[in-house]
């Protein structure tokens, strides 16, 4: 299932009250498993791992049942625009599996499965991911794509995106499709605790044979992980509405650089409406190692100046498939800025997936 959106520009605001998103994945051995530029067509079962970038903060946690498909599902509604614990730099560890479901219930989606996902690490002050086990979902394969897995418990979602539909005035632009590597937004909190856990990640096959040299250009899209600003007292959804999402790896610089650009800072009620006039978009600047990166995002301006304040904003992303064919980042910030007309904190999280260009 891919992602459309009706925007005049790469991506759109994506909204996240209970993970919403049409794409997710897991990482698979038979995705650009073989000799390089091979590509062995995706199938289950598929296992793989990743990184991401997670935060805990105040919320209200609620598990419910899915009146189409009669399973488990649950809601993770952030109720403070302040993390009280995050990941260690670098990230954590994601491991993810997804294997065919024997007993599948009806409108349980194509390809039925069972979902894992776990991680090994913590957040910096010790609180363990719960994770998923065996959860009935659903998993998704179009046009050669790395395998995208949809799951929902009593206590968790998951969702991840890695074919995604570019639309411009109502029109279709193009398919970006991601087939060594996807993108991952995930949520848990136990039914009536009082915090949760938020992360943004990407599972895939990093590249083996990375370039020693040269520069490279990737289109993409972005996802918005959970994403809220404090509007005295109450959380409202933010992110970015428009624009063109490009990164640039300096393989001999030993840098990746860009991000989203021409876009407005939004919320939505009703209609959207812009929160920031000066905002036009996130930089990522990153330090290559391996075939993984880590650095700084921002919210920017046109001149690329950071807008207003963070005490949290880190960026960590890699390279997948043959020669770095793509590329996958994830973002985390925690800060304040000119708002709606006041200075306000905010907590932004999202996704990138690109391809070469």
């Amino acid at each position: 299932m891919t992602r459309k959106f009706f925007v005049s520009g790469a991506f759109a605001l994506a909204v996240l009250p209970a993970i919403s998103g049409c794409s997710p994945s897991a990482k698979g051995g038979a995705p650009g498993a073989g000799a390089p530029g091979t590509l062995t067509p995706p199938s289950l079962p598929i296992a793989a791992s990743g990184k991401a970038l997670a935060f805990r903060a105040n919320a209200t946690n609620t598990a419910s049942v899915n009146s189409y498909t009669g399973l488990p599902q649950s809601q993770h509604q952030i109720t403070q625009a302040n993390m009280i614990e995050r990941s260690s730099p670098g990230g954590i560890r994601i491991d993810g599996s997804v294997d065919q479901d024997p007993n599948p219930v009806p409108n349980q989606g194509a390809n039925a499965a069972l979902v894992n996902a776990s991680s090994p690490d913590t957040l910096a002050n010790g609180t363990a991911i719960a994770g998923m086990n065996n959860v009935q979902g659903s998993v998704y394969f179009e046009n050669g794509n790395f395998g995208d897995a949809q799951a929902s418990s009593d206590s968790a979602n998951l969702s991840s995106v890695g074919v995604y539909n570019v639309y411009a005035n109502n029109t279709f632009v193009e398919q970006i499709v991601m087939r060594h590597g996807t993108t991952i937004r995930y949520q848990e909190g136990a039914d009536g605790a009082g915090t949760a856990t938020y992360a943004v990640g990407y599972i895939g096959n990093n590249t083996t044979n990375m370039p020693a040299g040269g520069t490279a250009t990737y289109k993409g899209f972005h996802e918005g992980g959970t994403s809220v600003y404090d509007d005295n007292g109450t959380m409202r959804q933010i992110g970015l509405n428009g624009g063109t999402v490009r990164l640039t790896a300096d393989f001999g610089a030993g840098t990746v650089k860009g991000g989203i650009s021409n876009a407005q800072l939004v919320t939505y009620t009703n209609q959207i409406a812009v929160l920031n006039n000066q905002v036009t978009g996130l930089n990522i600047d990153a330090n290559i190692t391996g075939s993984e990166y880590t650095g700084t995002a921002q919210l920017v301006d046109a001149n690329n100046n950071a807008v207003g304040t963070t005490t949290t904003n880190e960026a960590i992303g890699a390279f997948f498939g043959n020669g770095a064919a793509e590329t996958a980042a994830v973002y985390m910030i925690e800060g304040n800025a000119q708002l709606d007309g006041q200075n306000r904190d905010y907590i932004m999280s999202g996704t990138i997936g690109a391809v070469l260009d």
